[in-house]
């Protein structure tokens, strides 16, 4: 009985070890050099607003719009440079400069084109 007690166990550990380390793809980041849909589309929308984006209200608003895709991107530093693209929305003018030239440099690598 105690062997059959034994072997269960191993199995079940085997079977979790075995879910713990799935080789699904989509959980690996994309290649820093390829945007993803997601990644494009933040891109995209940043480069739409950026330059009517001259209130802290309008750079909140635009953050937001960037950030409905960019921390779903599996692209290298789109997610990161979405959550700072949002706190520089809500600081000063030159914290919304330096996250917006973040995000925006991030875009560029990753193979983004205007």
């Amino acid at each position: 009985m105690q062997l059959r007690h034994i072997a269960a166990t191993a199995a079940i550990t085997a079977l979790a070890l075995t879910a713990c380390s799935s080789n699904d793809s989509s959980d690996k980041p994309a290649d820093p050099k390829k945007l993803d849909s997601a990644a494009s589309l933040a891109c995209d929308d940043f480069a739409q607003g950026y330059k009517a984006a001259d209130t802290q209200q309008e750079r909140l608003d635009l953050a937001h719009k960037v950030n409905k895709w960019a921390p779903t991107s599996k692209t290298s530093r789109i997610a990161d440079s979405g959550k700072i693209l949002a706190n520089g929305a809500a600081g000063s003018d030159g914290s919304w400069k330096l996250a917006a030239d973040t995000f925006a440099q991030a875009c560029l690598d990753a193979g983004w084109e205007n």
